[in-house]
């Protein structure tokens, strides 16, 4: 219950069991002028990626292994290192998604008009979830 209250979209993994837990920072670099923290989609080249957007998971062979929808994104600071002294400055639009995965080396996550977003298994062991940025 806490995931779908955390996550409002629900994931499903295409049989066999879940062995891992992934948290993956989705990240769509537009750099669109927002508050810190407001819901975001993703804008120009990534108006394709929002809350809502079918995404399937598939390991290093491209067996689809999960799929399921983007949950509402947030916006975070794209420079941290700059004060932009303003409650409104450019930022990412970053969707926070959490799937199960049966264990593999290798992962790619495929949305709709990007380029697939590929991570080694080994990253899903820290604390942090796996950074995952778009490119247009």
């Amino acid at each position: 219950m806490l995931l779908v209250l955390a996550l409002p979209a629900v994931l499903a993994a295409c049989g066999g069991s879940d062995d891992v837990d992934a948290r993956l920072a989705i990240v769509a670099p537009d750099n669109n002028i927002r508050a810190e923290g407001d819901e975001c989609a993703g804008a120009r080249p990534f108006r394709a990626i929002h809350r809502g957007t079918a995404f399937t998971v598939e390991d290093g062979s491209g067996e689809v292994v999960a799929e399921g929808e983007l949950p509402t994104g947030r916006a975070t600071n794209a420079d941290a290192g700059i004060d932009w002294e303003s409650d409104r400055f450019p930022t990412v639009c970053v969707f926070d998604v959490e799937v199960g995965l049966p264990e593999r080396a290798r992962y790619r996550v495929v949305l709709p008009d990007a380029v697939p977003l590929e991570f080694d298994a080994v990253l899903l062991a820290s604390d942090d979830p796996v950074e995952l940025i778009l490119s247009g």
